[in-house]
């Protein structure tokens, strides 16, 4: 298990949207997850102090992380979205269905972008990651370079996939 997101507030995140995405719909088409990204920031950043820029960022994160979970290929069912907010942070969770596999490389490849020296792991792989991306080097970049928090949980036969990105 990688290292958790910041603690919600004590009464936690306050629910703002829940999304299911058939994950054959999101097979249909890699344009799937920029749009996919694109509306949730909307909806989520409407009422904030600067909504576009917030929607931008959280696009920006939210594609990185549905990109990775495309490329993964989850099995048959359902990717669910719960987005919430507190008041320093949005938190989404991307839930998905995970055999042992996909539960494993999920453990590894979250676990190397968590570390506490993600932002000289980026600076010492960047030519290489250049030249042969890893699935998790968009992940690595949001967790180096943008502050964003990963966390992974594991229940039932699923990976939840742990966002949290400060507001403002």
């Amino acid at each position: 298990m990688t290292s958790e997101p910041a603690p919600p507030s004590p009464s936690g995140p306050s629910p703002i949207l829940t999304l299911r995405i058939s994950v054959r719909g999101l097979y249909d088409s890699w344009t799937h997850c920029q749009r996919l990204a694109d509306y949730i920031a909307r909806f989520v950043a409407s009422d904030r102090f600067d909504p576009e820029q917030l929607t931008t960022r959280l696009s920006t994160y939210l594609n990185e992380v549905l990109e990775y979970v495309f490329r993964a290929r989850p099995g048959d069912g359902e990717i669910v979205v719960e987005v919430g907010r507190t008041d320093e942070h949005v938190i989404a969770e991307l839930t998905m269905p995970a055999d042992e596999a996909l539960a494993a490389r999920l453990r590894d490849d979250l676990g190397r972008v968590s570390q506490p020296d993600a932002r000289a792991r980026y600076e010492a792989e960047f030519q290489a990651m250049l030249t042969r991306a890893p699935a998790e080097a968009g992940l690595l970049e949001l967790v180096a370079l943008h502050g964003v928090k990963l966390g992974l949980r594991e229940a039932g036969g699923a990976g939840v996939i742990v966002l949290t990105v400060p507001h403002e």
